[in-house]
């Protein structure tokens, strides 16, 4: 009875939820997330835990910290890798490829870039030119296996 009440009303379900999570809770997060000075965190703070409507979430990819990323990005669509050392050395492993995927995570996760940005298609594509045949992206934890799945936020 209860699931199907959930899936006739969910939007009932969401605000009972979103009123209620902080009571459980032995310190409340949201004061020092709202005072924090950091924008993207106030942006998510408000949006998914305070359930507010907000402005759109490209107003975040001009921030100073994704502009600063972005001017970094390479016209493959990496990130040099910053790491020390000489290039020769590192040949077995792909460096960039390992830069790049974090960069990527790093301003989809915490600045809501998704794939209308151009500078994440970009990163994609590069990603996904180093894919192997058998569908894991190989050196970019050295030599390993690595199998990789689409993030949720890819989908929108």
């Amino acid at each position: 009875m209860i699931r199907s009440s959930a899936a006739t009303f969910p939007s009932v379900i969401r605000v009972q939820t979103m009123e209620n999570w902080r009571k459980h809770l032995k310190f409340d997060p949201l004061p020092p997330f709202l005072s924090s000075g950091n924008n993207a965190l106030r942006y998510f703070a408000g949006r998914d835990l305070l359930d507010e409507k907000v402005e759109p979430v490209q107003n975040l990819w001009h921030l100073r910290e994704v502009e600063r990323a972005l001017d970094k990005q390479l016209d493959d669509g990496a990130w040099k890798y910053p790491g020390g050392g000489k290039e020769h050395s590192r040949a077995t492993e792909d460096y960039n490829q390992l830069e790049t995927f974090r960069i990527l995570g790093q301003l989809v996760e915490k600045y809501g870039l998704n794939k209308k940005h151009p500078a994440i298609k970009k990163a994609a594509n590069y990603l996904f030119s180093r894919q192997t045949e058998q569908g894991d992206f190989r050196g970019i934890y050295g030599n390993q296996y690595t199998p990789i799945t689409r993030p949720r936020s890819w989908n929108s």
